[in-house]
């Protein structure tokens, strides 16, 4: 526990002096936010913070690793492909800063993020099998769990950049899956897992004191697309122990936010205005429909954390109870969600399209 206790801290303390540097460069380079439209701040917010948690979370593990402790040997005899794993953040993280800079169209940002999905398949992270909850037998996929886990990747590494809408949301949300993956990889005795989501908590911990509202620095394209990511991959490599019912439920409880806000968007736009529409942007996302009702963007955002906190604390009860049990937990989150989300005043017409009154 000292152990992670001192690679967290050390990206935590990490993040606390990189996150000013990268401010400054960020206002040199002109990736700022302007307010108006779609902004919910006020005043001129540097983007690039995605570069700053990238930063001390590889200082989290290579200062220990200096120090002595045996970090990389653990990750790759667990199976980690450090490599792999390290390009496809690379790809994420410049396509992130690039937008954050000059803008990338829709289309070429999706073929940059399902490069980076199969750099990670190459490294061997992939979903191997869905398991019944109900019989505890599994079903190999083949190749249909290639197909499945470049969607999940790339779909999650997406769903960040939908709630990163509101100062301190997605980074606050990360941290909560980071820190639920954390308690799952203790349950399930995987110290690499661990390791790894400690340094991730331990960035975005120090990164929040600059990004909470009012937030000094968003951590844009180049935080969000980089956090979708990393998770993507740790809520699914850092957590299979064979073909268990982890491999699909668990992770999606995790994460439980950020799909239901994508699934949501998805649904909302193409009811709007078909395929054409997907990648049009609006301000009828969860968190600005919370906003708009009249919560403030603080009590927004400590609400969504709260949703996010439930969900993993399901996740972790799913691991533990197991069988049936992880399914009715699944079932009782779409329950209340759904719930949620007609309260929030979506409706689902159009062929199961979200809308609202």
């Amino acid at each position: 526990m000292w152990n992670y206790g001192l690679f967290g801290g050390t990206a935590a303390a990490l993040a606390l002096v990189i996150t000013p540097p990268v401010r400054w460069l960020a206002l040199r380079l002109g990736a700022v936010d302007e307010p108006g439209g779609r902004r919910a701040h006020r005043g001129r917010v540097p983007r690039l913070g995605g570069l700053a948690v990238l930063l001390a979370g590889l200082g989290g593990l290579l200062l220990p690793w200096a120090g002595g402790v045996p970090v990389f040997a653990e990750l790759i005899g667990r199976g980690w492909s450090l490599g792999w794993f390290l390009a496809g953040m690379l790809v994420v993280t410049a396509l992130g800063i690039f937008d954050d800079c000059r803008n990338v169209g829709p289309l070429p940002k999706l073929v940059f993020e399902t490069l980076a999905a199969i750099i990670a398949l190459a490294g061997g992270v992939g979903f191997v099998a869905i398991s019944n909850p109900f019989t505890g037998g599994s079903i190999e996929i083949g190749p249909l769990g290639g197909v499945l886990s470049v969607l999940w990747i790339v779909g999650i590494t997406n769903a960040f950049n939908l709630i990163d809408g509101l100062d301190g949301l997605a980074a606050g949300v990360a941290l909560i899956a980071s820190a639920t993956i954390f308690v799952i990889a203790g349950v399930q005795t995987r110290p690499d897992a661990a390791v790894l989501a400690a340094v991730l908590a331990g960035a975005l911990l120090g990164f929040l004191r600059y990004n909470f509202c009012p937030a000094s620095i968003f951590l844009g394209d180049s935080g969000s697309l980089l956090l979708g990511y990393v998770l993507s991959v740790l809520s699914i490599q850092g957590q299979q122990k064979g073909p268990t019912v982890v491999v699909l439920l668990v992770p999606i409880l995790v994460l439980g936010f950020p799909i239901v806000e994508t699934l949501v968007t998805v649904a909302r736009r193409y009811g709007r205005g078909g395929s054409a529409s997907l990648f049009d942007a609006d301000r009828e996302h969860i968190h600005h429909r919370l906003v708009m009702r009249g919560m403030a963007q603080r009590r927004a955002v400590l609400l969504l954390y709260g949703v996010s906190g439930g969900l993993g604390l399901l996740a972790v009860l799913a691991v533990v109870v197991g069988g049936p049990g992880s399914a009715a937990l699944v079932l009782v989150a779409a329950v209340a969600g759904y719930l949620g989300l007609r309260r929030l005043g979506y409706t689902f017409v159009r062929g199961g399209a979200a809308t609202h009154d």
